[in-house]
């Protein structure tokens, strides 16, 4: 099938992993839904909702977000994930925020550890009702009483 098939517009079943292959180098905010794996260097913040591995020769030098990161690499930066595991070759340094952190016998961690906070849900009625007693009160022109003078 070539590429002009008739299958245009279809959308692909299978989650997409992402590879910064060895040799290559990312700078800037990088936002993924998915798996990524790094074999190379990112320099900036990572968000992923997946997963994030930092291969043996991957470095990531900024903020990780991720559901899951498993490091054999280096790491340089705070970490705030789900589940941590640093593999025998991997390095972390940096303030890690995570409610199962792991470390392997080889693994290296030079930082501060903390759990994740409680996510705190908030819902848009009381958003809503807090900002409407907020507001200052005032009398709309459709309101004002109006005064008739009596023949």
């Amino acid at each position: 099938m070539g590429i002009f098939s008739q299958h245009r517009g279809t959308e692909s079943s299978q989650a997409t992993s992402t590879l910064i292959a060895k040799g290559c180098s990312v700078s800037g905010e990088l936002k993924l839904e998915n798996d990524i794996q790094v074999d190379g260097i990112v320099n900036g913040q990572v968000n992923v909702d997946s997963t994030l591995i930092v291969s043996e020769s991957g470095r990531v030098k900024g903020d990780v977000y991720a559901n899951k990161l498993i490091i054999n690499g280096i790491v340089e930066g705070n970490c705030y994930a789900e589940q941590i595991q640093v593999l025998e070759k991997g390095r972390i340094t940096g303030k890690v925020w995570s409610n199962n952190l792991s470390i392997e016998p080889g693994g290296k961690f030079f930082g501060e550890a903390a759990e994740l906070p409680e996510k705190e849900v908030i819902s848009l009625k009381s958003k809503t009702e807090e900002h409407q007693k907020n507001q200052p009160k005032t009398q709309s022109s459709d309101n004002k009483p109006t005064s008739r003078k009596q023949a």
